[in-house]
């Protein structure tokens, strides 16, 4: 029987895929360099530090570039995120229920701790995790499954009795790497297709959670 929900954070609960594509691409512009959207698009997921290497590499970007762009790029984000992210609709509803319901909630995700924090009380959602983590010194990210066996040890959970809910690849083989079953939250319909692993489950809106945890 499962205990604990573990949730991504972007793409799953917060819609912050444009936000981030549009703070490389503009960071680039005001460094001179060229970004590729669609690399940064496929690499969300990954720690920034990977992120960041992949898609600067990509456009030849030198060491001093590399550090102004993460400067510039992080000034931008602080100063834009609050007009340009929102928490998805199905999010709150969900979690109201599946408090309701008994579950254990966390979060897991690829940023560093601090940030996720900042998200999820910004829009009125803390309160309902009993576990927040991300990356920091000796946690690696996704998809090695650092982030999500902290979790479990933090809520003294079983990788049996937990699931972790996210939309993406790295999201789908950190869970395997943990023992933890993987459920898909794909709103955009992508498919799985092209993927290293299967999600035991997929759902369009985390309002479907609920009903789909009495299934596992």
């Amino acid at each position: 029987m499962k205990k604990l929900v573990v949730f991504d954070l972007d793409g799953t609960l917060i819609d912050s895929e444009d936000f981030i594509v549009w703070s490389f691409v503009e960071a680039g512009r005001l460094v001179g360099v060229g970004i590729d959207p669609e690399l940064v698009r496929e690499s969300i997921g990954l720690p920034l530090e990977v992120v960041v290497e992949r898609v600067l590499k990509s456009a030849g970007a030198s060491e001093s570039v590399v550090e102004e762009f993460l400067e510039v790029r992080r000034k931008i984000a602080r100063e834009n995120w609050r007009r340009m992210v929102r928490l998805f609709p199905d999010v709150k509803p969900a979690l109201e229920e599946l408090r309701g319901m008994g579950f254990k909630l966390a979060v897991a995700s690829s940023a560093v701790t601090e940030r996720i924090v900042e998200f999820l009380e910004y829009f009125g959602v803390l309160g309902y995790f009993s576990v927040v983590l991300g990356v920091g010194p000796g946690v690696r990210g996704k998809p090695e499954p650092d982030v999500l066996l902290r979790v479990l040890e933090a809520s003294n959970t079983s990788s049996q009795e937990a699931v972790y809910a996210g939309d993406r690849e790295v999201d789908c083989v950190a869970a395997q790497r943990a023992g933890v079953d993987f459920v898909l939250v794909d709103r955009k319909r992508r498919g799985t297709s092209s993927w290293s692993c299967t999600p035991r489950i997929t759902i369009e809106s985390l309002l479907e959670l609920p009903r789909v945890l009495k299934r596992l």
